[in-house]
């Protein structure tokens, strides 16, 4: 068993660049995660996740369950920690991301991109297409700009009004190649994405009334659908981690 970290080649003909699920997949084998080799893939998430803490993390992806991990017929590897919904994935490349379930309980956990809702529809898989990477012509850059930008950054994508994440991806440019060519162009590989064979996998949720088969448009209701449980607020969790610390 490998843990995210380790590279492994991806069948031949997939783009690293390209959605992971964009096609049909199978858990081709299924293996239980040991203990010490839990602790090293929350660290390393806690490494590349500042804002989360290890209560947080604990609510998604526990070690009081038995984490199952997924080796999949598309290269990529899921984590599933009891009867959850899988909880992040490997893309083929070593490279750790959470999957939309887990963004919708800790929605704040990445760095994020923000468009239209109008734009989405191109981003989500439909009929025979997979869907497209999101092009910086459609990110709305707010006030305090995009901050730090490099290419293989995480980040998630989502539409104006609504809090929750639809896509999970890696940019593609830098501030120096924004600064030099402006807004144009292909800005982040979309890795994941609302309506993808991954979504379906973990139960074809819905976290609000603004996600749609076509489009995703902003959020008339802070009420999350029945048996579904309310976002993590991070700096609560944090102040109860402290608390339990002293």
């Amino acid at each position: 068993q490998k843990l995210a970290g380790v590279r492994r080649a991806r069948p031949a003909g997939i783009d690293d660049m390209s959605n992971c699920f964009k096609g049909e997949f199978k858990a081709a084998n299924t293996s239980l995660l040991g203990k010490n080799d839990y602790k090293k893939l929350r660290d390393k998430l806690l490494e590349e996740f500042p804002v989360l803490t290890k209560k947080s993390l604990k609510r998604v992806f526990s070690d009081k369950e038995e984490t199952h991990v997924l080796k999949c017929s598309n290269g990529t590897m899921l984590y599933v920690a009891g009867e959850k919904p899988p909880s992040f994935f490997d893309d083929g490349f070593g490279n750790l991301y959470p999957t939309l379930f887990t963004l919708w309980k800790i929605p704040n956990m990445m760095e994020e991109l923000i468009t239209h809702g109008p734009v989405s529809k191109f981003l989500l898989p439909r009929d025979r297409s997979a869907g497209a990477d999101m092009m910086l012509p459609g990110v709305i850059v707010p006030e305090g700009g995009l901050g730090t930008v490099h290419v293989g950054q995480k980040r998630c994508m989502r539409v104006e009004g609504n809090d929750m994440p639809f896509a999970v991806g890696k940019m593609l440019v830098s501030d120096a190649d924004i600064t030099a060519k402006g807004m144009k162009g292909k800005g982040m590989a979309v890795l994941h994405v609302y309506n993808d064979s991954l979504w379906a996998y973990g139960g074809r949720r819905v976290p609000n009334d603004g996600f749609g088969a076509d489009e995703i448009k902003p959020a008339t209701t802070d009420e999350r659908p029945s048996g579904q449980a309310e976002p993590i607020d991070l700096e609560e969790a944090e102040a109860e981690e402290e608390e339990e610390d002293e």
